[in-house]
């Protein structure tokens, strides 16, 4: 008799929306057209895949229970709020604490030979919940699992000893909040048999230097793309709404820049890339070009450049987002950091050059003046140097075809999900 599949339980808080929750989702499939017996345990729940589980499907929708559980999100909120509200002058930056949900022994219940963590904030799982009987792998999608309460700790170096005296909470206090979460992360995670994985050596890096994951293994596995989706195609592919695109631009070459919540959140660089077009403007360049941003309809900032910028706003449809990448000429990222964007991998696998701070893990696929530009972190001068050398230099797609290359030979989901087949069957020996 042949033995039973290994059977895997991925928990994320989202089986779609993000990057985190696709890279989750497409692991799950993934090692599923392998052999595996994965499952996926998500907050919120998307796609109709009865391999995909609800957490509201542990919880009891009684009155009683309800009832109590409002109750009790209701002192936990003030709790919470009370707890930052102590620091009035912290920075808008991504933080979270460990508060999360009750799970109702979802975790106990059900049958999992590894439990693999992704993306767990909003609320969704506590680390003090994580099983000590089971091993984990830990699919790290931002820092936030090494530091206290960041997800993105920028030039702070704490995480290597011990978080406190925030930077972004503005503390001068030792035992502070980011302290104390950082303490109680060293307690929960004293007694779990980890597995830690990051998508890009520089993450990898982070996390063996710092001091809550440097004695647990760390290896690096990159997040997978469905190459045959997110593929070159010829100009009958691109979708009219994009063709009107050019239409206004009267077929001007097209800048891309886009994430979630692009033109807000400032880690994305929006603001470096509006920088560099007024360089590019003052340069001569007015006419030469126009940008396209997806995931935001407008921007809050002064942008004053005369360079038309359009605004699509949020692009959910995968066919539309590939034509979207294939109508540009250069894919500009100038995030402030970056694990291992899809935003750079999914133009690339499109082949369209992109232009990138050289920055977190955006070594692992920008090959320089190859696939595309490193521009200096931060540097708006040789960010615009970057869009004219990819636009001047893409001779017969050379630049473009060196990008899809790349991604066939390192990021196919068949040759990651093997990757993980492999993890998981070495973690339960």
């Amino acid at each position: 008799m042949s033995e039973r599949p290994l059977k895997v339980l991925s928990v994320c808080t989202s089986d779609s929306g993000g990057g985190a929750p696709r890279a989750a989702y497409r692991i799950h499939q993934g090692v599923r057209g392998l052999g595996i017996d994965s499952r996926m345990l998500v907050k919120n729940k998307h796609y109709k895949d009865e391999n995909v589980i609800s957490i509201d499907d542990f919880i009891p929708h009684n009155f009683f229970y309800q009832a109590c559980d409002w109750a009790g999100e209701k002192i936990k909120n003030k709790i919470q709020h009370l707890r930052w509200n102590r620091y009035p002058k912290r920075d808008q930056v991504f933080m979270s604490d460990l508060r999360g949900m009750d799970l109702c022994g979802a975790l106990k219940k059900l049958d999992y030979d590894v439990l693999h963590l992704h993306w767990i904030n909003r609320r969704f799982i506590q680390v003090k919940d994580l099983p000590k009987d089971k091993p984990v792998v830990w699919t790290l999608h931002d820092s936030w699992p090494f530091c206290g309460i960041c997800h993105y700790f920028l030039e702070c170096e704490a995480y290597q000893q011990q978080c406190g005296c925030c930077p972004f909470l503005h503390s001068n206090k030792a035992n502070d909040l980011s302290h104390k979460v950082w303490k109680k992360k060293a307690d929960a995670y004293k007694d779990l048999d980890l597995h830690i994985v990051c998508p890009s050596r520089w993450l990898a890096d982070c996390a063996t230097q710092s001091s809550l994951f440097g004695r647990f293994p760390v290896e690096v596995i990159p997040n997978c793309l469905s190459v045959e989706e997110f593929r070159p195609l010829d100009e009958n592919g691109v979708s009219s709404r994009w063709q009107k695109l050019q239409e206004i631009g009267q077929k001007k070459p097209l800048l891309l820049f886009g994430a979630v919540n692009a033109a807000q959140d400032k880690i994305k660089g929006f603001a470096h890339l509006i920088a560099a077009l007024k360089l590019l403007e003052r340069q001569g360049h007015k006419n030469d070009f126009e940008l396209v941003v997806f995931g935001a309809t407008q921007s809050e900032l002064s942008m004053n450049v005369d360079i038309p910028i359009h605004f699509v706003g949020y692009v959910d449809n995968t066919k539309e987002l590939v034509a979207l990448y294939n109508l540009a000429r250069v894919m500009v990222v100038p995030s402030l950091t970056e694990n291992l964007s899809y935003t750079i991998m999914e133009s690339l696998s499109c082949g369209t050059p992109v232009v990138a701070f050289n920055i977190g893990g955006n070594g692992d696929m920008i090959e320089h003046k190859v696939n595309g530009y490193f521009a200096k972190e931060k540097d708006d001068a040789d960010l615009a140097e970057g869009i004219l050398w990819c636009l001047e230099n893409n001779v017969d797609d050379c630049l473009g075809n060196a990008g899809r290359e790349k991604v066939l030979r390192e990021y196919t989901c068949d040759s990651v999900c093997r990757k993980y087949k492999v993890l998981y069957e070495s973690v339960l020996k």
